[in-house]
């Protein structure tokens, strides 16, 4: 039999739908398989009431409260708002030697202390001072 050499050779085309049924199937299977943990915001609430421990020498130390559900900063009961930016510009110019204390309330997160306490250094305050804001409670 002699060999036709006027029609080309039929390439065999590879199908890639077997492929990905295989790579679905994977897929599937390392997505029933695997455990996905979800993204949380860890709450870490301060564990008890702080009280400032002022030294009596100091006379430029600012005590700041914060409490709990609030969205404000307590100096000598006047209530500063976090948002207002011109106030603690001017607290910490007033006192820019001083200490600053920050006393929190039990129950407020350490989201907000930081919150605060990042604010006070962004502002120019050298010292900030967190007021036995992670004593441990006593066990009785």
């Amino acid at each position: 039999m002699p060999l036709n050499l006027s029609q080309p050779k039929r390439k065999n085309a590879i199908s890639l739908t077997p492929l990905i049924d295989v790579v679905f199937i994977l897929l599937l299977f390392f997505m029933l398989t695997s455990s996905f943990v979800p993204w949380r915001i860890v709450d870490t609430p301060l564990s008890v009431a702080s009280e400032p421990r002022v030294n009596s020498e100091e006379k430029d130390n600012v005590v700041l409260t914060l409490k709990l559900n609030d969205d404000q900063v307590w100096m000598n009961d006047q209530p500063i708002r976090f948002a207002d930016q011109a106030r603690f510009q001017a607290l910490i110019a007033e006192h820019s030697e001083g200490i600053f204390i920050i006393k929190a309330e039990e129950g407020v997160t350490l989201q907000t202390l930081m919150h605060l306490a990042d604010r006070l250094k962004l502002n120019g305050a050298k010292i900030v001072s967190i007021a036995n804001a992670f004593a441990m409670p006593e066990i009785k």
